[in-house]
């Protein structure tokens, strides 16, 4: 055994020998260049390439590196068995990466594609005026070299688009407001956010199952077709108008649409917006994949039909164009927003410089709306958010009682279905009244119901008859009146005439 040693030991003295020999002889220089040789010749005669992603580039964050460490997350919880975790601000999912030299197989378009994480230690860093971690993080992609047409670019823009979708529905949605009007904080926002957390779902929605499926696929067709739009040429929008009586669940749909496509919800007040061109900053702030909601638009500014206005003198500007009030500081600058200006916020050039978002409107009285801002291109889609009626009630006694549809059959449901639509009952008025006895047995909170609503029929019966009686007094009243004056004579009524012809003349 000490024989094998000593022949090792010998060996290996040799090797360094002739590696000194070699050293001295062949320089550095001489060195690299044949290794530089050797891998040209080792990339000409390999079947594959790689392409390189670092974290940063020079002194930049590398956008791909996070979109590549995102989009190997859905895979790597799968596939390996050390994994980094990790979870971002306004996240409400975890993300699984890969960890240090470990590698995952990925396909598209039938092509397979290798990734390895490499995370090497950075050298000691010279002066800089930003600091790198101390950690070289990179991607390596390998691929075939038959594949590289099929595979780039379209699998690259294939990962940033999934990574941006991961992106936004692991983070919490956000509800927007303009309370500091249009101008800009620090940091050149004028949107302030908090998380948007309603839980209303189309499933809670007191509303009819046939209406609802109609909106749904509405929805869904809008947030699947940009082609669609692309090829008609429209701008990627649409709009809904909301309109009924109060606490019929029109700030429910909002929210329920909201959580059914995963948007953002902008809350715009219209009455902390002075100019038009604030008006337009606001859209311009707003992201992708949102909603600008604006409710109860006939109350926020003069939006009133222009067809049910008196002429305005001259002398004075157009209703529509007058200041609405002073600015919050009660100074003398007046708000000069427009209908002109709300109605290219939401169907002008620069309702243009987003995509995919929604325009949301909702108010108590259409009528008093101008026809140019509910028209098609701008509010598409309207829906009337009605009382109360009996598929809705179902929905409600189901979310409050647990109410099951067996139990759809009985006496006490027919008598509900009989007297719910001359209750004329709003969805909020039936939530208040199951709140109050949902801690008692079903059926008596169901029984209670039932009374409520049959004593509003009651109730809007004896209005009804009190209205009519009061009519019929009038009309009495009138015509006793009538035969009560005096008739005038011809010749009164001719002189009653020509005084008054001639009155006007004196003022014309």
């Amino acid at each position: 055994m000490k024989e094998v040693w000593t022949s090792l030991a010998s060996i290996m003295g040799v090797f360094a020998f002739f590696q000194s020999i070699l050293h001295a002889v062949f320089p550095p220089e001489l060195w690299f260049a044949a290794a530089k040789l050797f891998h040209r010749l080792f990339r000409c005669f390999s079947t594959y390439c790689y392409f390189d992603i670092t974290e940063t580039d020079g002194v930049n964050t590398n956008e791909l590196y996070h979109a590549v460490q995102l989009y190997l997350s859905r895979s790597a919880s799968m596939a390996s068995s050390r994994l980094s975790l990790s979870r971002s601000l306004n996240s409400s999912a975890f993300t699984f990466g890969l960890a240090n030299n470990d590698r995952l197989v990925d396909s598209f378009r039938g092509a397979s594609a290798t990734w390895e994480h490499a995370v090497t230690q950075r050298q000691s860093q010279t002066f800089s005026w930003r600091q790198l971690p101390e950690e070289k993080r990179s991607f390596t992609l390998r691929i075939k070299k038959k594949d590289k047409p099929l595979l780039l670019p379209a699998y690259l823009d294939h990962i940033m688009e999934t990574a941006t979708e991961l992106r936004r529905r692991n983070q919490d949605r956000l509800l927007y407001t303009n309370s500091r009007g249009g101008s800009m904080e620090s940091r050149g926002f004028p949107w302030e956010s908090v998380p948007f957390k309603h839980p209303s779902t189309f499933d809670t929605l007191a509303m009819d199952p046939a209406r609802k499926e109609l909106i749904m696929a509405d929805l869904n067709d809008f947030a699947q077709g940009k082609a669609f739009y692309e090829k008609t040429g429209r701008a990627w929008k649409r709009g809904y108008l909301l309109y009924g009586p109060p606490g019929t669940g029109k700030s429910s749909m909002i929210a329920a649409m909201a959580n059914y496509l995963g948007y953002d919800v902008y809350d715009l007040e219209l009455t902390e917006v002075h100019t038009n061109s604030e008006l337009r900053k606001l859209l311009m702030k707003t992201t992708s994949k949102s909603i600008i909601v604006i409710e109860d638009i006939d109350c926020s500014v003069n939006l009133t039909n222009r067809s049910s206005k008196k002429p305005v003198p001259s002398c004075e500007p157009p209703s529509d164009l007058r200041p609405t009030g002073g600015t919050e500081d009660g100074g003398g600058a007046a708000r000069t927003i427009t209908l002109s200006g709300l109605l290219n916020f939401t169907d002008g050039l620069w309702s243009c410089c987003g995509s995919e978002r929604i325009f949301v409107f909702t108010t108590n009285h259409i009528e008093k709306l101008d026809p140019a801002l509910v028209r098609s291109g701008r509010m598409d889609m309207h829906v009337f958010m009605s009382y109360c009626s009996f598929q809705a009630l179902k929905i409600l006694m189901k979310n409050y009682l647990g109410w099951e549809d067996g139990e759809q059959n009985d006496e006490l449901m027919w008598e509900l279905a009989e007297v719910v639509d001359e209750a004329e009952i709003t969805p909020a008025d039936v939530s208040e009244i199951l709140i109050k006895n949902r801690r008692r047995v079903r059926r008596e909170a169901a029984a209670e119901l039932l009374e409520a609503l049959k004593a509003r029929v009651e109730r809007r019966k004896e209005r009804k008859r009190s209205l009519s009686e009061q009519v019929v007094e009038e009309e009495e009243e009138q015509e006793k009146r009538a035969l009560e004056s005096p008739k005038e004579s011809p010749g009164q009524l001719m002189h009653s005439c020509n005084a008054k012809e001639d009155k006007g003349a004196e003022e014309d």
